[in-house]
């Protein structure tokens, strides 16, 4: 009896010492698909540089790579840091646009907790919000991404409070003055995932997590994050730091912080206004 009581003992310490040491990383690339606003495009037409300038740097920012690195109990995911080349061809005149969220973000299963790094013109924030279970609907619907056979979810983000003040806001402007940039009212945003139970870790891209199996695969509105390679349990451990740059603020604290730094860099028609260099 006490022989059976010691295997058993051991064959759990087994269990939770490997669970502890599995870690895996998966790349994504991810692309906006951007719509199509015919009142600007008129506007920024009559610039051909400019025009070209402007797609070619919208069409750079779309397309990033990441990496998720994770255990079991957390994972943090990074954007692949690339070295831009000179466009001599346009004779010193350049446009780089950098897109929102490109910061470290860290999830915690056992903690509860969520971490971010964002910047606002320069200035480096910690994001913390508490982690709360995200409300996914399986489907039964499946597909093969790779090798690994993939199960479908969806999950429905509401539209915030904040939002429908920011239309309400945009509205009133707008009878008085027609804007130049258009605004769509706010909805409801359908998350469509693809994940794998072969990998069991409830992590994704872009701090999507919450499913039984990693998730290879992001479908949002105006984004497509793709899983391209997974790796598990490389001899080459990697340790998944936390970020810690910045100044520590709330989800909330920092959209508002946010908002006051735009607003007060637009003109009457609400356009951000940048000079241009050459």
């Amino acid at each position: 009896m006490i022989k059976t009581t010691f295997s058993i003992a051991l064959l759990i310490l087994g269990l939770t010492t490997s669970a502890q040491e599995f870690q895996g990383k998966a790349e994504y690339f991810s692309k906006y698909i951007f719509k199509k606003d015919k009142t600007i495009e008129d506007k920024v037409d009559d610039d051909l540089e400019l025009s070209a300038l402007i797609k070619e740097a919208l069409n750079k920012s779309s397309q990033k790579s990441f990496l998720l690195t994770f255990s079991k109990i957390d994972a943090v995911y990074e954007e692949n840091e690339v070295l831009e080349q000179p466009n001599a061809a346009t004779g010193g005149m350049s446009i780089s646009i950098k897109m929102s969220g490109a910061g470290k973000k860290y999830i915690n299963t056992k903690e509860k907790i969520l971490l971010a790094e964002d910047e606002i013109f320069g200035k480096e924030f910690l994001i913390e919000e508490p982690l709360t279970q995200p409300s996914w609907n399986l489907k039964e619907e499946s597909k093969k991404i790779g090798d690994y056979t993939c199960f479908k979810a969806e999950l429905i983000i509401p539209v915030t409070q904040k939002q429908k003040d920011d239309y309400q806001e945009y509205l009133k402007k707008e009878e008085k003055k027609p804007a130049l940039f258009k605004q769509e009212e706010p909805k409801d945003n359908v998350v469509t995932a693809w994940y794998t139970p072969e990998i069991p870790v409830s992590f994704g891209p872009n701090n999507y997590w919450g499913l039984p199996g990693l998730i290879l695969e992001i479908n949002e509105e105006n984004q497509i994050i793709l899983c391209s390679k997974v790796t598990l349990n490389s001899k080459a451990k990697s340790e998944i730091k936390r970020p810690k740059n910045g100044e520590k603020v709330s989800q909330n604290k920092f959209d508002e912080i946010q908002k006051k730094k735009s607003d007060s860099m637009k003109n009457e028609d609400g356009v951000i206004i940048f000079s241009r260099e050459e």
